[in-house]
């Protein structure tokens, strides 16, 4: 999915105030994003655990269902690769791998997570492929906007939870 992918995106690294512990719990709790705060609501992303390392996801509000799960964990690496289907103009199903690697940054007074993110989409379908590239000026800002929001929030429940877990020693 990778070398061919309708869509590869790479985030800027985003850095996270936590330390490596609380961030991996996340990456292997994926569940657990939804349960901590109040930055993911049920309108926009519902996790659930399907057993076996398999989670299911919905985003109502962006028409998406699937399935995806952890295939590949490594120390200062995570991926995650899904299936899954979505009605943007057209309905479509597609696959879709995460890449998340981090290392340990020192700041000015304390440690930090640097986390890059890629993104790879594959449509299913080679005709709705070829559609969305000729849209891609379209469909990529869309796609980097959800990306970077989900990141985001992302960022905020593991920052939040390392700053409790801080608070309770």
């Amino acid at each position: 999915i990778i070398n061919s992918s309708t869509f590869t995106r790479v985030q800027k690294p985003l850095t996270v105030h936590t330390d490596r512990e609380t961030l991996e719990y996340f990456i292997e709790h994926v569940e657990e994003l939804t349960k901590h705060g109040r930055d993911f609501n049920r309108k926009e992303l519902i996790l659930e655990v399907k057993g076996h390392g398999k989670y299911g996801i919905q985003m109502p509000s962006k028409h998406v269902t699937g399935e995806f799960t952890l295939v590949e964990r490594q120390p200062n690496k995570a991926i995650y690769m899904g299936h899954g289907n979505a009605k943007v103009f057209f309905n479509f199903s597609g696959a879709i791998v995460l890449e998340i690697n981090y290392t340990t940054q020192k700041g000015e007074k304390e440690y930090h997570e640097e986390v890059k993110t890629a993104v790879h989409l594959k449509f299913d379908n080679a005709f709705l492929g070829f559609l969305a590239k000729v849209a891609s000026p379209v469909i990529l800002p869309k796609l980097d906007k959800l990306i970077s929001k989900f990141s985001t929030k992302t960022k905020n429940v593991v920052e939040s939870s390392y700053a409790n877990k801080k608070n309770r020693k």
